[in-house]
């Protein structure tokens, strides 16, 4: 406020305009306010010259407005210090608590996808919740469902035998029944399937001949017989191209892990000491052939990795094992990589007690032991859930954080009839939703 209108006003008057300047500025009235009162003092000061009332009656007009009008600017500024003390700021608003593990799982927000699992010639299908496991062939209809294999595109192919008579079957869902490839097929009973890398053809086996391997279009088409020189123990994978197929099997000089090639079927040892029918697995880019060989001479398992364009060699993990031959020898199975080839699970033990799950880098660097007495372990295609079974349940752990505890997932439902352990597999879809 101007301080020549202040001493304009008579030395009465300036106490209470000094006081309303003061409280002017410290509730930062707006200067259309200020230019106001200080219009009113000037009236006042103007009118000075002629008084007609007493200076009480003079500045009653004036005081009065001005307090009227701070009074209003008063409960204003206390109305809106309500309104905003009620307000809390965005920092210190309560945070949204993390979702668990089993929350997110739940949710599928990780780990999505099914989870088939073979049990007691049975197979199933978690549901979407992952909850609890759904059959595939809940009326029973087929004898036996021995097996399944999952295709890249996301089909599930599952071996089944009726009455000895073995067909293959492909559904995309539990919603969708099995549907059979080979019409009126007469190939005996079969063991295991596997699909080729595209996903357009299947490979299997007859435990009627053991040295036969089929192979068969995705749609029935086009059945092939390939005669081999060797016996087949266990289910071949195609090679990367699906020039060749790979197995554990024997000759009359030799055993353990073979190539044979579709075309003229020759045929190439990879090593002698594979001894596991479900030792071996190629790398998702299919540049690396991963294998566990058994040297019972020094007493070790090594986990190999094989660069398919060099030949080059590398020893991921080495675990230590009886020296010799007999049955208390350990075995090695189940093993699979990660989807992004820089990891691989694998069980090694007797019995289902006394199996370890590790999980060995890629890049050579020392193996992880992930569960004990556990076993059939298998990685989903997002890299989070570690699948396994321990004591007739199946859990999932969380390959983020493996020190939080294990989400059961399900018991093991019953399945057909009892069957060894070793039959048991749980494999995630490779194809993300």
């Amino acid at each position: 406020m101007n301080k020549n209108i202040l001493n304009q006003l008579s030395a009465d008057e300036r106490p209470v305009a000094w006081t309303l300047q003061a409280t002017a500025e410290d509730m930062r009235v707006s200067p259309t306010f200020q230019w106001n009162l200080e219009t009113k003092l000037m009236d006042k000061a103007k009118k000075q010259i002629q008084p007609k009332q007493g200076w009480h009656t003079n500045i009653v007009g004036t005081v009065g407005w001005a307090l009227a009008a701070l009074g209003a600017i008063f409960l204003l500024s206390w109305t809106i210090r309500s309104i905003v003390s009620g307000v809390q700021p965005a920092t210190n608003e309560t945070p949204t608590p993390e979702m668990s593990f089993e929350e997110k799982v739940r949710a599928g927000n990780i780990c999505a996808g099914p989870l088939a699992l073979a049990h007691n010639f049975s197979v199933f299908v978690t549901n979407q919740e992952k909850t609890v496991f759904v059959p595939l062939d809940e009326q029973n209809t087929i004898g036996e469902l021995r097996s399944f294999a999952w295709s890249s595109n996301g089909q599930l192919a599952v071996v089944g035998n009726t009455t000895g008579a073995g067909n293959i079957y492909v559904t995309d869902s539990v919603d969708h029944p099995l549907q059979p490839v080979i019409p009126n097929s007469e190939l005996g009973y079969l063991m295991e399937v596997a699909w080729s890398q595209d996903g357009k053809q299947l490979l299997m086996w007859s435990v009627q001949n053991n040295t036969i391997v089929y192979v068969v279009n995705a749609d029935g088409t086009n059945l092939l017989e390939r005669k081999l020189d060797l016996q087949l123990f266990a289910i071949p994978q195609f090679s990367p191209d699906n020039s060749s197929m790979i197995f554990r099997g024997a000759n009359a000089s030799s055993s353990g892990l073979f190539e044979v090639k579709f075309d003229g079927l020759q045929v190439r040892l990879i090593s002698p000491l594979v001894d596991d029918e479900s030792g071996f697995a190629w790398s998702p880019d299919g540049s690396r052939l991963a294998y566990v060989e058994m040297d019972r001479t020094l007493g070790e398992a090594r986990l190999v990795s094989e660069e398919i364009a060099t030949g080059n060699k590398s020893v991921l993990a080495t675990l230590p094992t009886p020296k010799g031959s007999g049955s208390s020898l350990p075995e090695s199975a189940n093993l699979s990589w990660s989807a992004d080839g820089t990891s691989l699970v694998f069980e090694f033990g007797r019995s289902p007690t006394d199996r370890v799950i590790y999980l060995a880098h890629a890049d050579g660097t020392e193996p992880i032991q992930l569960v004990t007495s556990a076993y059939a372990p298998t990685i989903s295609a997002d890299g989070n859930c570690l699948a396994y079974i321990s004591n007739k349940q199946v859990f999932l752990l969380d390959l983020t954080d493996t020190i939080t505890p294990p989400l059961l997932l399900a018991d093991l439902p019953t399945g057909r009839s009892i069957a060894g352990f070793q039959m048991d597999k749980l494999q995630w879809s490779p194809k993300r939703p």
